[in-house]
C-alpha cells in the first residue's frame, strides 16, 4: 500500500541555520521511508507552512543518494486472536 500523506516528526528549528529541521516518513511500496529535511524559514513561520516545506523538500530528495534516508521493510501484520 502506498501512502503520500507524510508523517512529520521531531521537527526544530536550528536556529545557526536559520530553517526548520525534521523526520518525514512516508509508505511506499517498498516499504517505510524515512528522510531528513529542511525548509529555510523564520522562526514566525506559520507550523502549517513550515510542515509543507519540509514535506516538498523530502519529495524532491527522493532516491538522492548523499541525502539521509532510512527505508525499513514491511513488518508483518500482527496476529489477532479471536474470542470464543
Amino acid at each position: 500500500m502506498s501512502s503520500w500523506h507524510p508523517r512529520i516528526d521531531q521537527v526544530r528549528y536550528n536556529a545557526a541555520e536559520q530553517c526548520f529541521e525534521a523526520l518525514v516518513t512516508v509508505v511506499t511500496p517498498q516499504g517505510i521511508l524515512r528522510i531528513a529535511s529542511q525548509y529555510a524559514a523564520p522562526i514566525t513561520t506559520e507550523f502549517e507552512e513550515a510542515a509543507r516545506g519540509l514535506w516538498i523538500r523530502a519529495r524532491l530528495r527522493l532516491g538522492t543518494p548523499e541525502i539521509m534516508q532510512v527505508r525499513l521493510p514491511d513488518l508483518p501484520a500482527p496476529e489477532v486472536e479471536l474470542a470464543a
